[in-house]
């Protein structure tokens, strides 16, 4: 009987830094499954091992759903106690549990002589959950149940391929990253919190006093994008993110969806500011039209707060002063504002012109969020950006629409854009860029040309014409990310990470 699917470490096993991005149709990365090298009678060949928080999966439209009996054999070395395999789907979920000590390699067989097999995931439960220390040179999926003989060849075959796998010495294996100095994270707000179905779009700053502040989505019912049921909420941190206070609503309008928020701190007033969208209705990116009414189009609205983020106005929107009423929309860039040397306040933003291309830009103003003007349109197509000050001007890195698979940057000289450029791997997400007192540039974001995984801190000493390799914060999947100064020196980020947002604070290395 042949498999309906087998998933072999030594082929169809994709990774990078040492850490798993696919095995065969299990594409779906949770944690940060490893790649272990072994030897065998063949030559050194590699594994996969869980260390009891991952797992890779895939959904039930790769191969189809299993009904009735079937078989699973693997291959693997089981040193824990929890779930070597389940459905990826709760209507299909067959959890098969297991407890070993990590001191033999085995041929294992699990058969199932009815129900379904939903989808595959290896590594832990449906969930996620009740995760297993193991590792897994191979496991296979069959149609129906193995015969005595058809099993002894299957073991057999293993055997031969695998004989008794011998560890290769640590310092044979792949080193998967290395982590800041003094690196330090913890969940932030877990999705289902306080009944918060996801916790998304999010924006740090730290005040005058050096209080952190992080906004973000409280998406109430789902995880989709406006127009749902969203608010945009804030937790504050007086010692530099050890502890955080409950969320509060910085912007709630009843009826209506508000979010994708970005955060900004007039350093000579104090005065802190939060720039949203407001959908009235359906009118959000693909709602939104011409006009300037909020029954036409997608409000540009901000709040601020005059006591550290403790209180909050009313936010007001500022749409009739920024946006062209035949554009279909326009909004903040969701993550960071920033101030000039000279006092300027300036909010990443974004619009959609009659077309529907989307163009990054940036509104600015030079009364301390009294009125607010708009810059001219980068190039398009582009949306969520994050700019920060030069030497000679700024530099704003955008979102690219095109899919290219990079991020796009483009330079501003006090009166026009330079022409636009492509560096670094992207998979089309947010990222963060912000200056350090010490005149580096940094940026973060998911470095993969497709996959919103392994988040990277990369550093520039030339205003963004070169950048280091970077340091990987997370290797993990992960998307948006803000990153802002302590007090103490320390550079700290709030991002989308496993099961919701995560802080993060490090040390930057002199170097």
């Amino acid at each position: 009987m042949e498999p309906l699917a087998s998933y072999r470490g030594d082929a169809e096993l994709s990774s990078r830094d040492g850490l798993v991005t696919s095995w065969g149709n299990l594409t779906r990365i949770h944690g940060a499954p490893r790649v272990w090298k072994v030897k065998t009678p063949g030559g050194v060949k590699e594994v996969v091992r869980f260390d009891g928080g991952s797992a890779v999966w895939q959904a039930v439209n790769a191969w189809g759903r299993v009904e009735g009996s079937r078989t699973i054999v693997a291959f693997a070395r089981i040193g824990g106690e929890g779930v070597l395999c389940d459905g990826s789907t709760r209507s299909g979920a067959d959890a098969i549990r297991l407890k070993g000590d990590g001191s033999k390699w085995e041929v294992l067989k699990f058969t199932r002589a009815s129900g379904t097999l939903g989808g595959f995931i290896v590594g832990a439960d449906v969930a996620t959950k009740n995760g297993l220390k193991c590792d897994v040179a191979e496991i296979s999926v069959f149609r129906g149940t193995l015969s005595e003989k058809e099993f002894a060849n299957v073991e057999s075959s293993l055997r031969q391929k695998w004989g008794e796998p011998v560890d290769l010495p640590d310092v044979e294996q792949i080193q998967p990253w290395v982590p800041f100095a003094g690196l330090t994270t913890k969940m932030l707000r877990k999705n289902g919190d306080d009944g918060v179905n996801t916790y998304r779009i999010p924006g740090l700053a730290t005040s005058k006093k050096g209080t952190l502040l992080a906004v973000f989505d409280l998406r109430h019912e789902s995880g989709g994008d406006l127009p749902g049921n969203i608010d945009v909420g804030l937790t504050r941190s007086t010692d530099d993110g050890e502890t955080w206070s409950a969320t509060q609503r910085v912007m709630d309008y009843e009826g209506s969806g508000v979010g994708d928020p970005s955060i900004l701190v007039d350093r000579e007033t104090g005065r802190i500011f939060v720039a949203a969208l407001w959908s009235k209705g359906n009118r959000a990116w693909h709602g939104s039209g011409p006009g300037m009414t909020p029954e036409e189009t997608g409000q540009f609205v901000i709040s601020h707060s005059d006591d550290d983020g403790v209180t909050w106005s009313q936010p007001v929107s500022i749409t009739s002063q920024i946006k062209q009423p035949e554009w279909r929309l326009c909004f903040d860039g969701p993550g960071c504002g920033m101030q000039r040397r000279d006092g300027t306040l300036v909010f990443p933003a974004q619009f959609r012109d009659p077309k529907g291309t989307p163009h990054s830009c940036f509104i600015a103003s030079k009364d301390h969020g009294v009125t607010w003007t708009m810059s001219p349109p980068c190039e398009g197509p582009t949306s969520e950006a994050q700019i920060a000050e030069t030497k000679d001007g700024m530099l704003i890195s955008m979102r690219d629409e095109s899919r290219s698979g990079q991020r796009k940057w483009q330079r501003w000289d006090g009166k026009a854009w330079s022409k636009a450029w492509l560096r670094l791997p992207d998979p089309v997400c947010q990222a963060s860029l912000i200056r350090h007192p010490n005149g580096r540039l940094l940026f973060s974001n998911p470095a993969d040309a497709k996959s919103r995984v392994r988040l990277t801190v990369r550093e520039s000493r030339d205003d963004g014409e070169t950048w280091s390799e970077g340091r990987v914060l997370d290797p993990r999947g992960s998307m948006y990310s803000c990153m802002s100064l302590m007090r103490d020196g320390r550079v700290a980020m709030v991002y989308e990470g496993v099961g919701g947002l995560w802080f993060a604070a490090f040390t930057l290395e002199e170097r």
